[in-house]
């Protein structure tokens, strides 16, 4: 069946609704009946049954801080906490919409127990099936019994109508084969939504590479007969962590870019300690990182870090928050600002030392000062300053590019003061709002040697290639620390930072030091709008200005990016004290404190019976 391009798009956002849906991960426990291959938590501390109370306290931090109106339970299995139905009662009682469990179906097979939690409020259950017969599944989980299991369990979620049920997949080198059959398997059993996960190298799954790593260009026509299923009406397939490149033409598949806050927000101890002690994280090897889905996101905290250690940051920007209490750190040579008048400068001016780097929403005369950038982002902005005095930053989008075009003389006259930027978008609406519909069209018409950032080279023909506007976002930093945060990391990583590229580019003589475009252009546009630069004059040409720009190919993670060390607060903040530990580390150091102190009575109880027994002269 054919689908319109309007119609994919259309579901695309709808979709997108649905990812951005407000959620929260909630592990309850590291203990778990299974010991899959591909297990991506064997190295947490293993067997901890986090206390109810904690819990608890985890779930209000849910709706108080994240104002999450669905939650995630997860484990380990979760299903095995003792207080597992208390657990679910405490979460609809405090106002989660919907909650929902990952889980590996052993326990609800159980009618007694499946009763309890949906009594309790379970509303959704999330089934991971990595096999369709019982000899793969049941060697993939290391426990036998474990496919008739979750296959019952299946069945009874799905004849009962207070539940939602869909299917995961961890697809690894020993089940990517039967992928296709995996999912008919769900199918039968009346599944229609799927979570289709990429192996990453964490724990069990990267000592047991030989086994769980595989060539997705191998195996790519099973994976799209399986991914072209979410066409059809009534069907969901999401793929979570699968990389990139291999989604061409079928760039409704890629995973929502906000999935990357889950991450993190998985991460965060891990992270707070990177950042306020300077502690990598434990599975930071390049062999490791080149095949990791949140590589990108660790490479663009360390650039963060890097460039404020080196006081190379421009622009400050606090948006509309003009009273931002957060000080620029050092380096910095503008407040980045979006107001609504000119008139709001003045004041403004009065108030910082620094330049102004300038958003205003109502274009009309602003008055000549130093170190001044404004930018703009409409036709009406535009037709207001190109002929101005002011450094310009202009934002591309479909109505600037078509002002241009058609007041090209006037921008040709311009090009000394002009930048033209590409803004990224947190989501695809808005990219499908803003962009201009194939950049490289637009450049080719243009024809002008214009400063231009944002965009490969392969879709900006015949422009001066620069870096774009150095913005660090005030939002990263947490206004009591003035330390970075997890969080805002992401936030802005998602935001700004987040780019993507086709299998194809590695032929492409500019690989190296080219990231791509933004990911929500690609969701939008596709992928095919990349072509590979690999002869001719603007290949040339392009090569040459990149490597003006980047004399050594970009760093990342993947390719050897040694860790930072620590960053300097923002001024007038103290310097960072201890991270957080994480509550699982804290309950396996009391357990072992505890075992070590059981080991040594026995050990005492034993010497000293020892002891007695020389002392009665005993054999």
């Amino acid at each position: 069946m054919r689908v319109s391009e309007n119609s994919i798009s259309q579901r695309m956002l709808e979709r997108e609704q649905i990812a951005n849906r407000s959620k929260h991960w909630v592990r309850l426990v590291t203990a778990c009946n299974h010991k899959c291959l591909f297990c991506l938590d064997m190295d947490t501390p293993r067997n901890v049954f986090l206390p109810v109370e904690e819990i608890k306290r985890e779930l209000d931090r849910g709706r108080t801080e994240l104002n999450a109106d669905k939650v995630i339970l997860s484990g380990g299995e979760a299903s095995l906490h003792p207080k597992f139905s208390e657990i679910i009662a405490y979460g609809k009682a405090i106002g989660y919409g919907r909650v929902q469990c990952v889980t590996n179906g052993w326990l609800f097979h159980d009618k007694g127990f499946y009763e309890r939690a949906v009594s309790a409020g379970l509303g959704e259950l999330t089934f991971s099936l990595h096999g369709h017969t019982e000899a793969l599944h049941d060697e993939l989980t290391q426990s036998p019994g474990s496919f008739k299991k979750i296959c019952k369990s299946i069945l009874r979620a799905r004849r009962d109508r207070r539940m939602i049920t869909n299917i995961d997949v961890v697809i690894n080198g020993m089940n990517i084969q039967y992928i296709d059959k995996i999912v008919e398997l769900g199918i039968s059993m009346g599944v229609r939504e799927y979570d289709l996960l990429h192996i990453i190298p964490q724990s069990e799954a990267f000592r047991n590479r030989d086994r769980m790593f595989y060539d997705v260009r191998e195996h790519l026509p099973k994976l799209q007969k399986v991914f072209r299923l979410t066409r059809l009406p009534g069907f969901y397939i999401w793929t979570n962590r699968f990389p990139i490149p291999y989604l061409e033409d079928l760039e409704d598949l890629i995973q929502d870019p906000h999935k990357m806050l889950d991450e993190v927000n998985g991460r965060r101890y891990q992270i707070a300690r990177y950042i306020d002690e300077a502690s990598p994280l434990n599975c930071r090897q390049p062999e490791r990182c080149v095949h990791c889905f949140i590589e990108p996101f660790c490479t663009t905290m360390d650039r963060v870090v890097a460039r404020q250690r080196a006081e190379g940051w421009e622009v400050w920007w606090v948006g509309d928050n003009l009273l931002d209490p957060r000080p620029a750190p050092p380096g910095v040579k503008q407040l980045g600002v979006q107001v609504q008048t000119a008139h709001e400068l003045e004041a403004l001016s009065e108030r910082t030392r620094l330049g102004l780097y300038a958003q205003i929403e109502v274009p009309g005369p602003v008055p000549r000062r130093p170190n001044q950038t404004l930018v703009a982002h409409t036709p009406a902005h535009l037709a207001a300053w190109i002929d101005g005095p002011h450094d310009l930053v202009i934002h591309l989008t479909a109505q600037t590019a078509a002002w241009m075009l058609e007041h090209r003389e006037q921008v040709k006259a311009a090009l000394p003061r002009i930048h033209l930027h590409q803004p990224s978008h947190e989501k695809m609406a808005q990219a499908k709002e803003s962009d201009v519909r194939n950049p490289t069209d637009f450049f080719r018409a243009l024809n002008l040697r214009i400063r231009t950032s944002g965009l490969p080279a392969c879709m900006t023909p015949g422009v001066l290639l620069v870096d774009e506007p150095a913005l660090l976002h005030a939002s990263i930093y947490d206004p009591q620390t003035g330390r970075p945060t997890p969080h805002g990391m992401a936030h802005y990583h998602i935001a700004n930072r987040y780019r993507g590229k086709s299998v194809r580019c590695e032929d492409c003589r500019l690989d190296n030091r080219c990231e791509g475009p933004h990911i929500n252009m690609i969701r939008d546009q596709g992928l095919r709008q990349v072509t590979p630069l690999i002869e001719g004059p603007w290949a040339d040409e392009a090569a040459r200005q990149l490597e003006v720009m980047h004399p050594k190919p970009i760093s990342s993670l993947g390719n050897g990016l040694l860790p930072e060390p620590l960053v300097a607060s923002l001024p007038g903040y103290a310097a960072p004290g201890p991270a957080t530990r994480a509550p699982l580390a804290v309950i396996q150091e009391a357990k072992q404190v505890k075992h070590e102190a059981r080991m040594a009575r026995i050990a005492a109880r034993q010497a000293k019976a020892a002891a007695d027994k020389v002392a009665h002269g005993d054999d």
